[in-house]
């Protein structure tokens, strides 16, 4: 069995390109850096002799020589879009280094939602950010990717890397909580029973969910992952680099090496995997210490072994170094094998029901909000019409009495 989070590359269509488009190039500027990143794309592969992927990049939001540096370029996005010669990939992200980096959202100079997205050239989503709820820099400084492509609707893979890359980067004085923003989760257990009224999530089943599940239920109810957490304990086998990332290849790779270099070991760190719709934690089954965590947004797959059902393995992406990492596990079962996995599977699908649940909560506020506004001043005209006509009414008395 295995699971894959994966968001494939949107379909073409026709949009504004920066004033060129993808059968007139305008001529190469000459002289300084900033010149450089004003060339179009088309120009820039055509000097690094691969100007057939033109098309490629362009139709898929790499647009923009400015927002094409390695951290928001890399491997597994050249691959998606349909470059497929290794030795081409290679040479467009060695060509790619010499661009400059993303600016970090709070060292841009950004003081509002849509200056950020002017200096990430994308303020065509203005509107898709205002009508999801995200109004300030505050509301999108935890953005995950699950909601710029289901919420956001922001489909081209290169200008999802942009917001990325600039909110990856943005400084903070301690590690960010992620994901979603759900200030209507009450956790105090001494609210729990106006809690247990709220409404019930709804999950999709399995099939939907996750490809290539062939269950039709989850094992867990929605709670368990979003107010407590699923343990389960495993044999850690090790973690290694993951150097060409190839989805499920990757993991099947990586619990065969890892296979092989423990076979010789005579003791195997047992220790416990703590998931929740937040990510997944180590825990050390002796002394209880967390030894690591990883969030749900930088899970990109699991799946078990294919030569040993009881072996599984999860990728995770390291923001700092934009390295991935294969992280590889065995059980003394292969139906609780099987189970971790669909755990993990539900963890993303509960993630994902809970940023719809957020937006819905946002738009409902910000319309209860504009209709209180509307209200106040209906409110405020009336008063103000019945003050002018009982003063009226007044001065007419004391003139009828006085004459």
């Amino acid at each position: 069995m295995m699971w894959q989070c994966h968001v494939s590359s949107s379909d073409c269509r026709c949009y504004r390109l920066n004033g060129f488009s993808l059968l007139k190039r305008l001529p190469l500027s000459a002289g300084g850096s900033r010149r450089l990143l004003e060339q179009p794309v088309g120009d820039w592969l055509e000097h690094i002799g691969l100007p057939q992927y033109e098309s490629k990049l362009l139709l898929n939001g790499f647009d923009d020589l400015r927002f094409m540096g390695n951290d928001v370029m890399e491997e597994q996005d050249l691959r998606e879009i349909g470059i497929t010669d290794p030795a081409h990939r290679r040479k467009i992200l060695s060509a790619a280094r010499s661009l400059p980096k993303v600016k970090a959202l709070g060292c841009d100079g950004s003081t509002s939602l849509a200056a950020w997205l002017d200096v990430l050239g994308l303020q065509e989503y203005l509107q898709n950010f205002l009508s999801s709820g995200y109004r300030t820099l505050e509301c999108v400084k935890n953005l995950w990717e699950l909601e710029i492509v289901n919420v956001l609707k922001i489909t081209l893979l290169g200008h999802r890397k942009r917001i990325i890359a600039s909110l990856a980067e943005r400084p903070y004085e301690e590690p960010p909580v992620k994901p979603p923003r759900l200030s209507q989760i009450r956790v105090s257990t001494a609210r729990f029973e106006e809690r247990q009224r709220e409404p019930r999530l709804t999950l999709r089943p399995p099939s939907l969910a996750a490809p290539y599940t062939p269950v039709q239920n989850w094992h867990h109810q929605p709670e368990k992952l979003i107010f407590e957490s699923c343990s389960y304990e495993a044999n850690y086998l090790g973690s290694m680099l993951i150097k060409e990332l190839r989805g499920t290849e990757s993991t099947q790779d990586a619990c065969a090496k890892m296979r092989r270099s423990t076979e010789q070991m005579r003791k195997i760190p047992t220790i416990v995997l703590s998931i929740t719709y937040k990510g997944v934690k180590f825990i050390d089954a002796a002394n209880k210490n967390i030894i690591a965590e990883h969030e749900i947004r930088n899970i990109s797959c699991a799946a078990q072994d294919p030569e040993d059902l009881c072996t599984f393995a999860y990728i995770t992406k390291d923001l700092q170094s934009s390295h991935h990492y294969c992280h590889v596990f065995s059980t003394v079962d292969v139906n609780l094998t099987y189970e971790i996995i669909l755990t993990l599977g539900q963890a993303f699908e509960v993630a994902y029901q809970l940023a719809l649940q957020a937006q819905r909560t946002r738009q409902q506020q910000s319309a209860a909000g504009a209709a209180e506004i509307k209200t106040q001043t209906h409110t405020h005209r009336h008063r103000h019409t019945r003050t002018h006509t009982d003063s009226h009414t007044h001065t007419h008395r004391l003139t009828h009495t006085f004459t």
